[in-house]
């Protein structure tokens, strides 16, 4: 048994997300694809095998779009749906994860930004950081869609 705990990010983490290009082959959004059925796999692991699982996302929880803008699952829906083992929903508000991670003691975190993972890797000794692979770009790309819309 690992008892440990483990978190993971949730945007192109536990859900995937695709470009949509123009004619021209301008990138012009991203758009929710299907679930990260390695990483939840790994998850649902990690969790038979005695680890507490949070998800740890630099969303807004209030954030409500209209599916035209973002037709992803909430996380919360997405655990219901896929009968997750998920302790906690951990939202920063599109601030660091590393004082989260410390005061709920992450071991072990997966991330798509590799800046973030980055950060976290040098700033945590004791937390193992994973980074998982997504389209080139994408994170930054969505980042900055979701804060011109929040700004709106």
């Amino acid at each position: 048994m690992h008892n440990h705990n483990c978190s993971f990010d949730y945007d192109n983490t536990l859900i995937r997300y695709f470009f949509v290009y123009d004619q021209k082959g301008d990138i012009v959004d991203a758009k929710y694809s299907r679930p990260h059925e390695e990483n939840i796999s790994r998850l649902r692991e990690k969790a038979f095998n005695g680890s507490k699982i949070y998800i740890v996302t630099a969303r807004v929880p209030e954030m409500n779009l209209p599916e035209h803008l973002d037709n992803s699952p909430k996380p919360e829906e997405f655990i219901k749906c896929m009968n997750l083992p998920i302790e906690e929903v951990i939202y920063t508000n599109n601030r660091c994860k590393i004082p989260t991670l410390r005061e709920y003691g992450i071991e072990e975190h997966w991330d798509d930004c590799p800046e973030q993972c980055r950060r976290i890797q040098e700033e945590c000794d004791n937390i193992k950081v994973n980074l998982v692979a997504a389209p080139d770009g994408i994170n930054e790309f969505m980042r900055e869609k979701f804060i011109k819309i929040l700004s709106a």
